[in-house]
């Protein structure tokens, strides 16, 4: 059952329109918008009726060009999120709390719990298929009284999960390619500042490829997407060749708690982080739909063929992972601290292991240049609703390369500060990037919470959605919400007891810090200049 669009002198008798701020600050927000459409240019040859509709529903001129299709956004999304390779050099903290079992059931449970999330992103994907996402639809979605400073909060905590995603992304590559020469050179003791100096090159790299090359970009990601199935199978077939294998006891009932937590409960529960956050990032998909051609149908395609081809690939890589770890301790003590490693180790010569990561650094290379790309849309798309510093000029779109060049060196230039973190302390660096998956979650609760709100109260005003969830919105998106706060809340927790302040998890305390800063820098001068993207939404009605 699809949701209608309302008439609008039927919506009018149920609701009136959206009154953000004075009559005086909404007619300033049009202006600014139509002299950027001046002064952007006509791209819109590439889009189809239904995106020109789109892109004038939500009052934007189109600035980007629709260089992508369903399939290749698809592919784009799977290389950005690289689900199977990270989600290999990230189990440690499962094997950690929980074992071999914990790391297992809690990717399943990842998937079923972020099944409801994607859905509901999909389908607002659908409605309002715009760069800027989260803080839109919560503008868009909220109550009329909350929307202003929901959506300005969101747009601060969405651009602070993906600059962390993008530098999480970063930085295993420069740790990689470390792996590489402690593999082959047994002495090298890996010093912090050679990762960064591996981490800034690669901040190189991924820049040229998504602005240089973003003219190509939509063709070589599918490329890039089978050599990333490829390289899934040249290491799975090996490993279960020649790897020893643990019992089966071992791998589904044999539970560890190496935390130290009180009980084996808590142990499992906090363990449950790696298989969360391996399954988020897939709306990556959703800050590209100003370049997708006819976006509310593709872009939800894309999302949720990205999430089942993700799970596809990973789940059957744990499996063979933790099967042949016949003991946990060797594993976890390996020198080059990923546990993955260890199982390379048993199956292949180092020659061969050494082949097999650049295969893997390779695609990662090429996941960076997704990310950062996705990364750099919502950057620009929060500046062009003047919700950042510098908003002006973040929101540029070079002529050259007609790609927002300020934003992707914003972000470049803020993975690099990481960087230098990371010289001085790693446990500073890795704070911060943990904050992906805290503030990531926080986003696709908030918005998700007000399309409910929505569905529920004024089901009317809710935007035509060629993806529609009918008459299951309402379970589907409460599913989404329960789902996303429990993640949200277990994703805060330090892996080990007793808690230091070596092993603390610093995202609690760095995700209030951010949430304040919005809300104090709101007070101060944002509540003068941002209106949200809801003031220039054409025939917005409300109640």
């Amino acid at each position: 059952m699809m949701l209608a669009e309302p008439s609008r002198s039927n919506a009018a008798q149920l609701v009136t329109s959206v009154s953000i701020g004075s009559s005086t600050a909404a007619s300033a927000v049009m202006e600014v918008e139509q002299g950027r459409r001046s002064s952007g240019g006509d791209k819109a040859t590439r889009s189809n009726r239904a995106d020109v509709e789109n892109m004038r529903r939500m009052g934007r001129s189109q600035e980007l060009v629709r260089n992508f299709r369903m399939f290749s956004m698809a592919s784009f999304a799977a290389m950005a999120t690289a689900s199977w390779e990270f989600g290999v050099f990230q189990m440690q903290p499962g094997l950690v709390d929980g074992g071999r079992p914990g790391l297992l059931y809690s990717s399943l449970w990842g998937f079923v719990g972020f099944l409801p999330i994607y859905l509901s992103m999909a389908e607002m994907a659908s409605m309002a298929p715009i760069a800027g996402a989260q803080y839109h639809w919560v503008s868009e979605f909220a109550p009329r009284s909350m929307q202003k400073v929901l959506s300005y909060v969101s747009g601060w905590t969405s651009t602070l999960a993906l600059q962390a995603g993008n530098a999480l992304g970063i930085l295993l590559v420069g740790s990689l390619i470390q792996t590489i020469i402690v593999v082959n050179v047994e002495d090298y003791t890996a010093p912090a500042w050679h990762a960064s100096l591996f981490v800034i090159v690669t901040i190189g790299f991924a820049f040229t490829g998504s602005v240089v090359g973003h003219g190509i970009l939509h063709y070589w990601q599918n490329m890039a997407f089978a050599i990333h199935v490829m390289v899934y199978f040249a290491i799975l077939i090996p490993i279960w060749v020649n790897a020893p294998e643990a019992t089966h006891s071992q791998v589904w009932t044999q539970f560890e708690n190496r935390g130290d937590w009180n009980s084996m409960a808590l142990s499992i529960l906090i363990g449950q982080l790696p298989g969360i956050t391996c399954h988020a990032g897939v709306d990556a998909a959703a800050h590209m739909s100003e370049e997708v051609r006819n976006a509310s149908t593709a872009v939800p395609q894309a999302m949720l063929i990205t999430f089942a081809i993700n799970f596809a690939l990973l789940f059957p890589m744990i499996v063979t992972a933790v099967y042949h770890m016949p003991d946990l301790t060797p594993a976890l003590d390996d020198a080059t601290s990923f546990p993955f490693i260890y199982v390379l180790r048993q199956t292949m010569t180092t020659g061969w292991l050494t082949v097999t990561l650049v295969a893997i650094v390779t695609i990662f290379l090429g996941s960076n240049i997704a990310y950062l790309t996705a990364t750099s849309r919502d950057l620009y798309a929060f500046a062009r609703d003047d919700g950042l510093p510098f908003s002006n000029w973040l929101s540029q779109v070079s002529k050259r390369h007609g790609v927002p060049q300020n934003a992707a060196i914003t972000t470049s230039a803020i993975s690099f500060l990481l960087a230098l973190i990371y010289v001085g302390s790693s446990v500073a660096f890795y704070a911060i990037t943990s904050l992906f998956t805290v503030a990531v979650l926080q986003c696709y609760v908030l918005g998700i919470a007000c399309v409910l709100w929505r569905r529920i109260t004024y089901p009317q005003t809710l935007p035509h959605a060629p993806f529609s969830l009918g008459r299951w919105g309402v379970p589907i998106n409460i599913s989404a919400v329960v789902f996303g706060t429990w993640g949200f809340f277990w994703a805060f927790w330090p892996q080990v007891y007793p808690v230091t302040g070596d092993n603390f998890n610093w995202a609690s305390p760095l995700f209030l810090i951010t949430v304040i800063g919005a809300l104090i820098n709101y007070a101060i001068s944002g509540r003068k200049k941002y209106f949200g993207p809801v003031a220039l939404v054409d025939g917005r009605k409300d109640e």
